[in-house]
C-alpha cells in the first residue's frame, strides 16, 4: 500500500456554498505530494460549471434551485493518469437554511459529473462544509481515497461536531467511488489531523476487522 500526502498551510473557508470549508468552521488540509495530479484551472471551472447538473431531480436534496456552488480551492485526481477529478462540494439551496456536503467526481470534459450517494444517516444534509481533508491510498488499488471531517449540527446540543466521512475509489461504481460506513465509523476526529494518523488508524482498525479492505456497505458490515 503507498499513500500521496501534502500540507497546505492556508485555511479555506467557505460561505454556506459548495465547497472545502466556509467562514465558521477551521481550517481544511489536503493531503498529498509531488507524486499527486493537480487539476488545472480550466479543468476546476468545468467542473464547478457543471457540478449542478447531479443534484437535480432526486430524492435527498430538496427541489430548489442551488443559491451557490463552489468547489475546494484545490482540486485532485485520483491518479497520476487517468482516473477521477475529485470534488468535495458544499452547496446550499434557495430558501433552504442549511447546507449540503457531498463527493462529486468526473473522468473527463466529455464524461457527466456523478454525485456519490450517501446514507440519509450520516447528517450531511447538515452540513457546514469539510476541513482536514486527507487523500491517500485506503485500499490499495493505486488510487487516491478520500478521509475528511464534516461540521455537522449535533443530535445532542445546540451547535456543531466534526464527523469524519471516508470515500474509497471503486472501479465498479457510479463514479469510481464509493461511502464506506465501516472506515467512516472508525475514524474519530482527533486522528483527522495527518494523513499518517489516519492511515495508522483505518490500518488497526482494519486487521482489527480481519479485513483485506473496507467495503463500501453503508451500515458499516463488511
Amino acid at each position: 500500500m503507498f499513500m500521496w500526502t501534502s500540507r497546505r498551510s492556508g485555511r479555506v473557508s467557505c460561505s454556506l456554498v459548495l465547497g472545502v470549508a466556509l467562514a465558521g468552521v477551521s481550517h481544511a488540509h489536503a493531503a498529498v505530494d509531488d507524486g499527486m495530479r493537480r487539476a488545472s484551472v480550466a479543468e476546476t471551472n468545468d467542473i464547478k460549471a457543471r457540478a449542478a447538473s447531479v443534484f437535480k431531480d432526486r430524492d435527498d436534496v430538496p427541489e430548489e434551485p442551488i443559491a451557490s456552488l463552489k468547489p475546494e480551492k484545490t482540486l485532485y485526481w485520483s491518479a497520476p493518469q487517468g482516473g477521477h477529478l475529485l470534488a468535495l462540494v458544499t452547496v446550499r439551496f434557495k430558501g433552504v437554511s442549511n447546507a449540503y456536503c457531498r463527493l462529486v467526481t468526473v473522468e473527463n470534459e466529455q464524461a457527466a459529473p456523478v454525485l456519490i450517494d450517501l446514507p440519509m444517516d450520516v447528517n450531511a444534509d447538515t452540513c457546514r462544509g469539510f476541513r482536514d481533508v486527507r487523500y491517500l491510498d485506503i485500499n490499495g488499488d493505486g488510487k487516491l481515497d478520500i478521509a475528511a471531517s464534516m461540521s455537522v449540527r449535533s443530535n445532542s446540543f445546540d451547535g456543531y461536531v466534526d464527523q469524519p466521512v471516508v470515500y474509497l475509489s471503486r472501479a465498479d461504481k457510479q463514479g469510481g467511488y464509493c461511502y464506506s460506513a465501516a472506515a467512516s465509523r472508525n475514524l474519530s476526529p482527533a486522528v483527522m489531523g495527518t494523513t499518517e494518523k489516519v492511515r495508522q488508524a483505518l490500518d488497526r482498525e482494519r486487521k482489527r476487522l480481519g479485513v483485506a479492505q473496507f467495503d463500501c456497505a453503508t451500515n458499516g458490515a463488511q
